[in-house]
């Protein structure tokens, strides 16, 4: 199902959404209300009020049905959606093919040393955390404490 055009109302009715502002009548409304705040000293507001009401189609009599306002002009506003984040490894990175890279700093050699391509995240992310057990067993046995 598509969430972008249907939306559920209290109800639970699936309801089609208003159709969205233009981008020249959103920037009429946000001018309109500015200079009603900037010039409103509590007096008329009739004057700045035929402004939005221009840029605006009437609101139905009814309330709205999505967020159930009557006169409700702020659900016609493109709503944001939100973005997911994949979750970040240490030593793991995103190439532009798809595919995630792994690569590990060696202090032996002084230089990053390549792990590989992987096709998801976790596993490169595990070919990490091996090398990275790898490196501090190298070193204790250095020190001889292992």
């Amino acid at each position: 199902m598509d969430y972008s055009e249907n939306v559920q109302n209290e109800n639970f009715t699936l309801v089609s959404q208003p159709p969205y502002l233009t981008r020249d009548q959103e920037h009429s409304i946000m001018v309109s209300t500015l200079r009603q705040v900037i010039s409103n000293t509590g007096g008329d507001t009739s004057s700045s009020h035929w402004i939005a009401s221009e840029a605006l189609p009437p609101p139905d009599a009814g309330p709205c049905p999505l967020c159930s306002v009557t006169g409700c002009y702020g659900c016609a506003f493109p709503r944001h959606e939100e973005i997911k984040k994949e979750k970040k490894h240490k030593g793991v990175r995103k190439k532009p093919s798809g595919k995630w890279s792994a690569e590990i700093w060696d202090p032996s050699m002084r230089a990053r040393r390549w792990l590989g391509t992987f096709p998801t995240a976790e596993m490169a992310a595990h070919a990490y955390d091996e090398a990275a057990a790898e490196l501090v067993g190298k070193r204790s046995a250095r020190r001889g404490t292992n």
